[in-house]
């Protein structure tokens, strides 16, 4: 399963394209590639093509991390909502003078937690 490392990666990956171009140029410049159309535009196209395949996976990799964000974040949400329900039914009508140093009074899930 992908994550939010997985995707700084890949950002990281996509900003390779910088460094590729400027590769090509220095190439042209050098006389490592052949000064014409034809060549140029090969070694365009195929930057271009690479760049799209690492954008898309980019994308669906943000997709995905996002999604997983969001579902836990609505799991929280409702772990919280719940609780709160939870503690509100359980104090209802407790105030001042109970004695919730010996645990009468306490929500049941704090006891529980001080055993």
């Amino acid at each position: 399963m992908s994550d939010r490392f997985d995707f700084e990666q890949q950002i990281t990956k996509c900003w390779f394209v910088v460094d590729d171009l400027k590769e090509l140029d220095e190439g042209l410049f050098e006389g490592w590639v052949k000064n014409d159309m034809d060549s140029i535009s090969n070694h365009i196209l195929g930057i271009a093509n690479s760049y799209d395949v690492k954008f898309n996976k980019l994308w669906t990799l943000f997709e995905t991390v996002y999604m997983d964000t969001v579902k836990e974040n609505k799991m929280l949400n409702e772990e919280c909502a719940a609780l709160r329900e939870q503690l509100i039914a359980e104090t209802q009508g407790y105030g001042a003078g109970k004695n919730f140093e010996s645990g009468a009074g306490q929500p049941s899930f704090i006891r529980a937690n001080n055993k």
